[in-house]
């Protein structure tokens, strides 16, 4: 391929170039928050990390659904251990949950951020919603729900793409990236090309799916459209997509309305059929300050005696699922009812003595 800069009177052909070295090419990409690498939007994590099985990787981020993306950089022509070192480093990475994560993340910030220190109530999931403009949140348990891998070099041989199309036919989202460098005197230029781009973009007759995260959409609505009836009173909820909306895959939630509920109290339901073989109804703690998150816990402990087969997490800083139940579904015959049920009976137990515990209470005011 052939660059050139068009200047005012002139048009400069810009020659091809190398960086020194692989080192140079990660400084530049992680030069800002993120990046577009191969067609996913990436907010970065992570640089230079160790997983803890496998070795080192480039250069970690998230896509916006919150998955963990492996950006794996090679100088020269990729290798045929590309693939297979960036899929070792996955194997590593999908182990760690959001706190792990979030951990990694404010790391990277005090190392390659701004000078200031990060805000302390500065979390993943905050910096996330804000970079990829969501609307919401992304659930802690929904972090790193699929990993993805970049491989990006000047070159892939057949022997390279063979490995990562072999991966992609199994719904590993394997993208590969070739880059040239373009430079004269203090203009540089980084071009890249698809090589493989993401699976969410290839036409469904060669990918049979985009993702290994399943869609329980459909189980979700029809809990919902049984549920609300019974509890929108309850909750002072007027739209029943305030508990979920049409396009919730991974799970539901709700707070309530009422004036004298506490807001950071949440109700929510996590199918996990086809991985765990059971829906995990869950009470969370959400975006609490620490004296009324501190409460609340101290609210549920005094209660869960009374909720049959619901356990406490013992780690006290998790907001996520701080009582959870797990009911176990057959696959090949789910009774929505039941799942209804067990969701209207939860709120129903714990939503009156909420209000009653917390009405004119200074934390919640």
């Amino acid at each position: 391929m052939e660059v050139y800069m068009v200047e005012q009177e002139d048009l400069k052909r810009l020659p091809e170039s190398e960086f020194d070295k692989e080192a140079n090419l990660e400084k530049r990409l992680i030069r800002t928050d993120g990046a577009t690498i191969g067609g996913v939007d990436v907010m970065y994590i992570g640089r230079q990390g160790t997983p803890d099985e496998g070795g080192i990787f480039d250069i970690l981020g998230l896509d916006e659904e919150g998955n963990t993306v492996i950006v794996e950089l090679k100088r020269g022509k990729a290798p045929r251990e590309i693939a297979a070192q960036a899929l070792e480093y996955a194997s590593g990475i999908r182990k760690e949950d959001y706190e792990q994560l979030n951990q990694r993340y404010r790391e990277f910030v005090r190392e390659y951020g701004p000078e200031q220190p990060l805000d302390g109530d500065i979390t993943l999931r905050d910096r996330h919603r804000t970079y990829f403009g969501l609307d919401d949140t992304v659930d802690e348990d929904d972090f790193n729900d699929n990993q993805r891998l970049i491989l990006v070099g000047t070159e892939f041989r057949d022997v390279s793409l063979n490995m990562a199309d072999f991966l992609r036919e199994h719904d590993i989202d394997v993208i590969c990236v070739e880059y040239s460098v373009y430079s004269e005197s203090e203009v540089e230029l980084l071009l890249t090309e698809n090589i493989r781009r993401p699976l969410s973009e290839e036409p469904t007759s060669t990918v049979s799916s985009t993702s290994n995260a399943e869609d329980y959409s459909d189980l979700i609505i029809t809990v919902r459209d049984h549920i609300y009836p019974q509890l929108n009173d309850d909750l002072h909820i007027e739209d029943k997509e305030q508990i979920a909306r049409a396009t919730e895959k991974r799970g539901m939630g709700t707070g309530s309305n009422h004036p004298d509920h506490p807001e950071p109290l949440k109700y929510g339901m996590k199918p996990l059929i086809e991985e765990e073989g059971v829906v995990r109804f869950r009470v969370n703690i959400w975006d609490a300050e620490s004296n009324q998150h501190e409460e609340l816990r101290r609210f549920l402990a005094e209660n869960i005696g009374e909720l049959e087969g619901y356990d406490m997490i013992d780690d006290p800083s998790r907001s996520m699922g701080v009582l959870h139940r797990d009911v176990k579904v057959d696959r090949n015959d789910i009774e929505v009812r039941e799942l209804a049920q067990e969701m209207v009976d939860l709120v129903q137990f714990l939503h009156p003595r909420a209000i009653e515990e917390y009405a004119g209470h200074e934390l919640f005011e």
